[in-house]
């Protein structure tokens, strides 16, 4: 307080954010509520403000409070770096990259802002150069933990172990949006066959929460994706019914050509195809099942 008993704005920036970082957002809100009546121009005051509402849910006030401040204040940090946070909760991925390039435009030492750059295209699918930015972020600023954590999900996808002295679990409590980009990213290397990149990071959500039964079978299903024995069925796995159909036309090609040699060759031929459909058909749903008792599923 100051001397003639008036807070100044930054006197209830310093309070407000107290608040915030205490999560006592309804404390903060009412402060906030007097502070803006006297300093209703206040950026600092705004982007607080904006960050209440992010935080309480209210996607839509945070973006129009944090453009109608950046529309007087272009260049005002704050504002934009949580503006990124806003564009990526609703979805307005552009806006977000954007928003992005623009503040590492200005800031090219950030190396939070580059953490931040690596996990949106994580999430937008582009890994070879999110984790190009994610070695950025962390050649900045080695003791972040979103740069370590961007680069973490790198090794684990190239399935490399070099940096077993954090965990990601441990990151992604930490960093939400991590959590997410993770689970997306698991359903993006299913889809592309990459099935033990997908497991290692679904290991790390099973450590983040032991007692989910949906991510303990996420573990367990893409454990019998990728088990050795499965090596045989990966064409199938990766290319469905494309797979399918040239293999059907290979067999019927590779058997019109052995019956005008050898029909005991054909016959041989045959058995073994009929076992690997056999195969195919019994064996995945045996191994996943031995995998769930295991798992005590």
């Amino acid at each position: 307080m100051s001397e003639n008993g008036i807070l100044t704005a930054r006197d209830y920036g310093v309070q407000i954010n107290a608040l915030i970082e205490r999560r006592r957002y309804d404390h903060a809100r009412a402060l906030l509520a007097e502070a803006l009546g006297q300093y209703p121009e206040d950026g600092g005051l705004l982007v607080a403000s904006a960050h209440v509402a992010f935080v309480s849910g209210d996607v839509v006030l945070a973006r129009d409070t944090l453009q109608e401040l950046l529309s007087r204040e272009p260049q005002h940090y704050q504002a934009r770096s949580l503006l990124v946070a806003v564009y990526q909760d609703c979805d307005q991925l552009p806006d977000a990259e954007a928003m992005l390039i623009d503040l590492l435009r200005d800031y090219p030492e950030a190396g939070y802002q580059y953490a931040r750059y690596a996990m949106l295209m994580y999430r937008t699918l582009h890994l070879d150069k999110a984790k190009l930015l994610a070695r950025e972020a962390l050649r900045l600023d080695p003791e972040d933990e979103l740069a370590l954590a961007a680069c973490l999900i790198g090794d684990m996808i190239d399935g490399r172990r070099g940096a077993e002295q954090a965990s990601l679990a441990t990151l992604m409590r930490n960093h939400p949006e991590s959590e997410n980009t993770a689970r997306m990213l698991i359903t993006h290397l299913i889809s592309r066959g990459r099935y033990r990149a997908a497991k290692r990071i679904a290991i790390e959500l099973l450590k983040l929460y032991p007692h989910s039964r949906e991510v303990l079978e996420l573990v367990v299903q893409l454990e019998a994706l990728s088990h050795w024995s499965m090596l045989p069925l990966w064409p199938f796995q990766r290319w469905g019914w494309g797979a399918s159909i040239a293999f059907y036309v290979l067999t019927l090609v590779l058997l019109n050509s052995l019956s005008h040699e050898s029909m005991a060759g054909a016959r041989y031929v045959s058995y073994v195809l009929l076992g690997y459909c056999a195969y195919s058909w019994v064996y995945p749903s045996l191994l996943t099942r031995w995998l769930k008792r295991r798992a005590g599923l």
